[in-house]
């Protein structure tokens, strides 16, 4: 956007300079026209009431002398013609070096040549109307025009483009940092979201942005940051009162579960039931408590800052319990391609839980085989399922995020995986290609951590 914005300040800057120096030119012109007007003009004026004017016969020496004394210095740079029905019957010297024809129509003539500008009055003589006066301006073409550019001309243009362009840069760069500073925010809070955390509050920077000019309390941009904190404020309440009326709902569930599965025991033993019709129902009541104890552990997890119990667990011991236990319900399909044992340092139960919860996803989602290697503190699970939807990889993080085509599972597998893994920092990936590739690096541990 400031590029785009560099460009179209450019092009104005460029377009304005151009135009005003299209208006000064024409200015120029006209007025220095004017002025060449104004003295040939007065020259006419002069001759017609000179003697001149009322010579039968001229003699070039003489008529040249009677100018020279009637206009004196203003003589200078003017030519004079008599005409007679096509016939020069008097011409100063400098128009016969010109070898140019002045026409005798309209009364004012232009005529150009390579090198020279003519401006010419054409004037009948009072005494003799069959006689014509041409009185005009001999100039060089430059005079009238400008068109001769010399090299300080082009150096000059040049730099005033140039100093142009810098100042437009620069410009662009300090009214457009608000808006960068403001975007840099807004992508902080987006990851907030993302991450199901709190979103931060607008920095002091980003209020103060602008001062130099002198911006008030009215000013649009501080206005926006205002109205953006009010509205970062809202949210955060907002996040707090769900969360906590959440957790509080997932408490209150907890213990009616456990007594309505209790109490229909009671009433199937009593009343006789069909077993059936007792394992469907039971089935329920346990995948409600499930859900509620899974919530409820994924929401604890949430709210540590800092991993506590920390061992330095070696990764072939954990994965190969669940490895074992997978395979006793899925057959044969997970794959070990490469197995190179390597240390990890965190709690136990949470590196079993996102093992488990990766692998449990891949297994349910999928039908192949699931390929499963780890080596160089890198553990790459894959399948080749149909992946992960785009409107859950987009909300990974959030509970119960889960395709709307998809009915297996509660939704909090993937929001497990990453609260883990932002908890200790992990470096992790999903990707999509002829199924799904999760990839998680783990940092190294160091020799004293071992100890």
């Amino acid at each position: 956007m400031r590029r785009k914005f560099f460009f179209i300040s450019l092009l104005v800057l460029l377009v304005t300079a151009f135009s005003v120096a299209g208006i000064l030119l024409t200015y120029f012109r006209t007025e220095r026209l004017a002025f060449l007007d104004d003295q040939i003009r007065q020259s006419a004026t002069s001759i017609v009431e000179s003697k001149l004017s009322e010579l039968k016969t001229y003699d070039d020496d003489e008529a040249d002398e009677m100018i020279s004394e009637e206009l004196g210095p203003n003589r200078l740079g003017k030519f004079f013609v008599v005409r007679r029905a096509g016939e020069i019957l008097f011409s100063t010297e400098n128009v016969t070096l010109l070898e140019t024809q002045i026409p005798q129509d309209p009364q004012w003539v232009t005529v150009q040549t390579e090198d020279h500008f003519i401006r010419a009055l054409n004037l009948k003589l009072p005494r003799f109307q069959n006689r014509t006066l041409q009185v005009g301006a001999i100039v060089d073409k430059s005079f009238i025009s400008l068109t001769f550019v010399n090299n300080r001309t082009v150096v000059a243009i040049f730099v005033i483009l140039f100093v142009i362009l810098i100042f437009t840069w620069f410009l662009s760069a300090y009214l457009f940092s608000p808006i960068r500073n403001l975007s840099r925010y807004l992508n902080l809070a987006t990851k907030a979201l993302e991450d199901n955390s709190e979103v931060p509050v607008p920095p002091e920077r980003l209020k103060k942005e602008g001062r130099f000019f002198g911006r008030n309390e009215k000013d649009e941009f501080r206005q926006l940051v205002r109205v953006l904190a009010e509205m970062v404020d809202k949210i955060n309440i907002s996040r707090k009162f769900m969360k906590s009326w959440t957790f509080q709902m997932a408490h209150e569930l907890k213990t009616p579960l456990t007594i309505v599965n209790r109490d229909f025991e009671v009433i199937s033993e009593k009343y006789g039931v069909e077993t059936r019709s007792v394992q469907e129902v039971q089935a329920n009541i346990d995948k409600i408590s499930l859900t509620v104890s899974s919530f409820l552990d994924w929401a604890e997890l949430t709210s540590q800052k800092i991993p506590g119990n920390l061992y330095v667990v070696n990764v072939e011991e954990v994965l190969s319990p669940i490895l074992n236990n997978l395979q006793k319900i899925y057959g044969p399909r997970i794959k070990v391609n490469q197995a190179q044992s390597f240390q990890v340092l965190s709690n136990p139960l949470h590196l079993d839980q996102l093992l488990t919860n990766t692998l449990s996803n891949a297994l349910k989602y999928s039908e192949g085989d699931v390929e499963v290697s780890f080596a160089d503190s890198i553990l790459t699970i894959r399948d080749h399922g149909e992946g992960i939807p785009p409107e859950v990889l987009t909300r990974i993080g959030s509970p119960f995020n889960k395709s709307t085509q998809k009915k297996k599972g509660i939704g909090l597998g993937l929001a497990w995986i990453k609260t883990i893994c932002d908890l200790y920092g992990w470096q992790y990936e999903f990707k999509n290609s002829e199924g799904t590739e999760f990839k998680v690096q783990f940092p190294p541990v160091i020799a004293e951590a071992s100890t």
